[in-house]
């Protein structure tokens, strides 16, 4: 799954397409209609450069087609090495839930909560994003969205990673091993609560984990700024 993440992030081509600063914000140029992403910083959940939330725009446009698109189509990312990614229908679903569309701030916002860490991130800002990150997680397990993750569930998602490379028998008994572990009630499904504490033994703010590249091209700033933008 962090593969999938990892080439929705990276830009495969240099984008060298510049749009137009909105007023007002002299780091980015970035359209209008995405000025909703710019608040203040003491609200923000996940923090990132402007010159990452610039390369995610280029990316944006890239996976869309588009020249300086408001939203992007679930179908546009059935293309290139994305759709070789046996996880990818899984990921986006998690990312678009019932919607077809989505703009660029849910792209950021969702493709930034497996964002790295740095030695400055507060501790409130890595709970936050652990939260979330196991939102995602258990999300994706939940194959028909019923608040639970049952059996056939695990077998969906364990034979998406694995059926290349094991027989039926022994994607089976991974299954049954991850829902003896996973099931704190015993009642054969598990849980977010039971999802939850199953990952309580792994540090989930440093696990599956991607770095954002920065913006490497022409632009008003000089790169040395410490202003951070962020969102909610």
């Amino acid at each position: 799954m962090l593969s999938g993440l990892c080439e929705l992030c990276v830009n495969r081509k240099p984008e060298t397409e510049w749009v137009d600063v909105a007023a007002g914000i002299p780091h980015l140029r970035i359209p209008q209609s995405q000025r909703s992403l710019w608040i203040p910083s003491r609200q923000r959940h996940n923090v990132l450069k402007p010159t990452q939330i610039q390369h995610l725009y280029n990316r944006f446009c890239q996976i869309s087609g588009e020249y300086r698109p408001n939203q992007v189509q679930k179908y546009n990312f059935y293309s290139g090495l994305l759709s070789l990614n046996p996880l990818l229908p899984t990921i986006l679903n998690c990312m678009f839930g019932e919607k077809n569309v989505i703009t660029f701030v849910e792209f950021a916002i969702f493709l930034s909560t497996f964002q790295a860490h740095s030695l400055k991130t507060k501790r409130g800002v890595k709970n936050e994003g652990k939260d979330r990150k196991l939102s995602y997680l258990f999300n994706m397990y939940d194959h028909n969205k019923d608040g639970r993750i049952t059996k056939v569930d695990l077998v969906i998602i364990v034979h998406k990673l694995f059926a290349h490379v094991m027989d039926h028998l022994q994607i089976m008994r991974i299954v049954d091993t991850m829902m003896i572990e996973m099931d704190g009630t015993d009642s054969n499904q598990i849980s977010f609560n039971d999802f939850c504490k199953a990952f309580e033994v792994f540090d989930m703010a440093e696990m599956m984990v991607t770095f954002i590249p920065e913006f490497r091209g022409r632009s008003n700033d000089d790169g040395k700024s410490p202003k951070w933008f962020c969102w909610k």
